[in-house]
């Protein structure tokens, strides 16, 4: 649900954590992997903005990728901007919440598309 680029981050965010919820705070709902970078990273800039449900979300996604550990092991793995075509470790890479798309500080936004480099 996160990966579908159809509603706006923080609307598919919104959903997968109610539904995280309403299904008794399940493991199947939690993220991980490009979406979990998505949704962690969104969530860095934008913790204020929500109640404390999407906090619980956040966290326990989390927890299930390992910790600060699995985070930071995420962080070391190496992608590539879509843009231009450089390798990066993820620790240095933005994702557009509009396209999900890695991009590079140097390449930035993207023309065509709305989404905020996270």
């Amino acid at each position: 649900m996160v990966l579908d680029c159809q509603l706006p981050l923080e609307a598919r965010i919104g959903r997968l954590a109610g539904m995280w919820i309403r299904d008794g705070r399940r493991a199947r709902h939690l993220v991980t992997g490009k979406a979990f970078f998505a949704v962690y990273s969104w969530h860095l800039l934008h913790w204020t903005d929500h109640d404390i449900a999407w906090a619980e979300f956040v966290a326990a996604s989390y927890d299930s990728i390992g910790g600060r550990g699995g985070w930071e092991a995420m962080l070391r793995e190496r992608t590539t901007c879509q843009t231009c075509g450089d390798s990066y470790l993820l620790e240095n890479i933005g994702l557009c919440t509009g396209c999900m798309r890695y991009t590079c500080y140097s390449c930035g936004g993207h023309e065509r598309c709305a989404g905020e480099i996270v």
